[in-house]
């Protein structure tokens, strides 16, 4: 695993945009990704972020839903989710060099 320097990130401007969620709101998001990251068999790291691998059974309506909702208030989120045969995926990236932004939704941090 790849370790990241957090005062190298520290003035990324993209990392301090913030969220516009609001702050009530925000335990609540967290739980949700970091119920998504347990149920998950597998986190893969990649350039800009890492791959949650999903069971057959996770609902893929719900996943895309987080998605998008994180999308709305967190654009610097990019979310591809693959679904190939029983292979399942979801691949969130924030761009090089900013997996601590990642990591920090997913509570791996």
């Amino acid at each position: 695993m790849q370790l990241i320097d957090l005062q190298e990130n520290a003035d990324d401007p993209l990392l301090g945009a913030g969220c516009t969620l609001e702050e009530a709101q925000m335990p609540a998001r967290l739980r949700e990704w970091a119920g998504l990251r347990d149920r998950s068999t597998a986190i893969n790291e990649v350039p800009g972020g890492v791959v949650l691998v999903l069971t057959t059974e996770e609902p893929i309506d719900l996943v895309a839903g987080l998605a998008a909702r994180e999308s709305e208030c967190c654009p610097f989120y990019t979310f591809a989710l693959r679904v190939e045969g029983q292979a399942r995926e979801l691949e969130i990236t924030a761009g090089a060099g900013r997996e601590i932004a990642v990591r920090a939704l997913l509570g791996l941090i």
